[in-house]
């Protein structure tokens, strides 16, 4: 046996660029690694040779928590870096329940799923089964996240449980 075999290969930091409520990658490795390797993020193709993959919070977070992206403070590498909590900090300004759809997020990556996000209304996460390729398979779960001790109107469940039988998919109702 070798010394190295052992020892788990490191994986590369990428650079991303803070644009409000979102980041963004531009260089090829990193759009390749997380978005063909790990299905995270939105591929932007600006013209036949330029693509930029754009992060939504909830992927930054998983990243920045997986040490795979560095973003500095007002994009200026002379500057400090974000860690996870000062991004946390950063995003909860555009979305007060970011931490308790992180969680979901974080838990639902952690088990090997693709997430993507939802249709609004509630639904947060589309869901595919593991293995699936997002860009031709379809979703397979829907999630719809309830925050503990806050109540849910039936007309509310009504409304996403239409949603999902009319899109073909299960719904899951995600409690935090």
């Amino acid at each position: 046996m070798t010394e190295n075999s052992n020892e788990k290969t490191e994986k590369t930091q990428i650079d991303g660029y803070l644009e409000g409520e979102k980041v963004i990658v531009t260089d090829p490795e990193g759009i390749e690694e997380f978005y063909e390797g790990s299905y995270i993020g939105t591929l932007e193709e600006k013209d036949s040779e330029k693509k930029e993959l754009e992060l939504n919070q909830m992927e930054v977070l998983l990243l920045c928590e997986r040490r795979r992206i560095l973003i500095w403070k007002d994009n200026d590498k002379n500057k400090d870096l974000y860690d996870f909590e000062g991004l946390l900090t950063h995003f909860t300004q555009f979305d007060d329940s970011l931490w308790h759809k992180y969680i979901i997020y974080m838990d639902l990556r952690k088990r090997g799923y693709i997430v993507r996000a939802g249709y609004g209304d509630g639904i947060e996460f589309r869901v595919y089964k593991r293995g699936a390729d997002f860009r031709e398979d379809t979703a397979k779960f829907l999630i719809y996240s309830v925050f503990e001790g806050n109540p849910i109107e039936l007309k509310d469940l009504d409304k996403i449980s239409r949603v999902a039988m009319s899109s073909r998919k299960e719904l899951i109702i995600a409690t935090v």
